[in-house]
């Protein structure tokens, strides 16, 4: 009886902190930009083959950073192959077939890049179909590993899926706008890559930011008419201890101020996209950081 009293009282720690609240969203990054990378040669939208390569390099570079914040998330560097061995393996465990996704994801996209350097449409297009796929199932698995936990309020929702991969499609783009104007300015002139398509994956990102205030704001009605628990959490949680990185960061900087960049002929400037590209990009990590960090708060805390 002591023990069973002393387990229920126990203090736990908030088990996923800031490492992996940028693991999420450079993840989110990488997916994007690849998505974007593959337009040309996957989709065959011959205009932007252009800006394929340095999509794809973009992806690959974030992509190398993210087992040093899993190692120092885990403390020890074996601990992630744990769920691949016979012994740790379950079929219904969704973080086990994403250690696999994880895996996989970057050897087929460094091999989809190899085929883009090479100029080769046929296998450069298979291998960037089955990236593609990865890379939006890694984005699935980790709105989905998020979502399967009830006593986490925040993150039990069903929309989660549709949350990560929207915020990975924007951030990716907007990412990926800053690469490309830096780039430019870098190397001579016809070696650029032309702002009209800039222009055209802006108004990707702004139909984007669109969906994703949509899907917030089924959240918050959800929040404010759902059971006491949901409501406490939108409450205390998102509107007080987190207010920052939810309303201000995400909502205001990240996606208000963005599209209202977007809708006006601020859109003309170059500037005016390239700030409206950066806050969106931003705004998506304050979002990485409510929902893992807030997510975490009242179960471990309450």
């Amino acid at each position: 009886m002591e023990e069973s009293v002393i387990i229920s009282n126990a203090f736990h720690h908030v088990a996923w902190g800031t490492p992996i609240t940028i693991y999420f969203w450079l993840v989110g990054v990488s997916a994007g930009s690849l998505v974007v990378s593959s337009f040309g040669w996957v989709f065959g939208i011959e205009r932007y083959k252009p800006l394929a390569l340095v999509a794809a390099i973009l992806a690959i570079v974030i992509m190398l950073i993210v087992p040093v914040l899993l190692i120092w998330d885990q403390g020890q560097p074996w601990r992630f192959f744990y769920l691949l061995l016979p012994a740790y393996w379950h079929n219904s465990v969704p973080m086990a077939w994403g250690s696999l996704l994880i895996l996989a994801y970057p050897v087929f996209m460094v091999i989809y890049t190899c085929f883009v350097i090479k100029n080769n449409q046929r296998w450069a297009r298979f291998f960037g179909i089955i990236a593609v796929i990865l890379a939006l199932s890694l984005e699935w698995y980790t709105g989905v590993v998020m979502e399967f936990n009830p006593g986490r309020y925040i993150n039990h929702t069903a929309l989660a899926p549709l949350l990560f991969l929207t915020g990975a499609f924007i951030s990716g783009i907007g990412m990926l706008i800053l690469v490309i104007w830096v780039m430019n300015m870098l190397v001579e002139p016809r070696k650029q890559i032309k702002w009209e398509l800039i222009e055209e994956l802006a108004k990707y990102m702004m139909i984007g930011i669109v969906f994703d205030m949509f899907l917030l704001a089924l959240e918050a009605m959800h929040a404010l008419y759902g059971s006491e628990g949901v409501f406490m959490a939108h409450k205390y949680v998102l509107m007080e201890l987190f207010r920052f990185p939810y309303l201000w960061l995400e909502v205001i900087i990240g996606l208000i101020i963005p599209l209202f960049i977007l809708v006006t002929p601020l859109k003309r400037y170059k500037l005016g996209l390239v700030t409206a590209s950066f806050l969106v990009a931003i705004g998506v990590y304050g979002m990485r950081i409510w929902w893992v960090m807030g997510g975490q708060y009242m179960q471990t805390f309450y």
